[in-house]
């Protein structure tokens, strides 16, 4: 499966669901696995299929490791 294609296979499973509240989506994995660039692409494809998107990030969220 090329990325192209999961994009696409995600976006129309998400872009199918209708709930009566908006669709909420997580992605989660480890520190730099690319989970930013993938949340970034698959925005864009929902947006392209006429859906409405908020992208939010947490990147960052930590404190420094010297303060934890």
């Amino acid at each position: 499966m090329t990325r192209d294609n999961l994009l696409v296979e995600l976006s129309d499973a998400i872009g199918a669901t209708e709930r009566s509240h908006p669709v909420r989506v997580a992605i989660d994995g480890v520190g730099v696995s690319g989970k930013t660039v993938l949340a970034d692409e698959l925005a864009d494809c929902l947006s392209g299929l006429g859906r409405s998107v908020i992208r939010a990030s947490i990147d960052g969220f930590h404190r420094p490791r010297h303060r934890r």
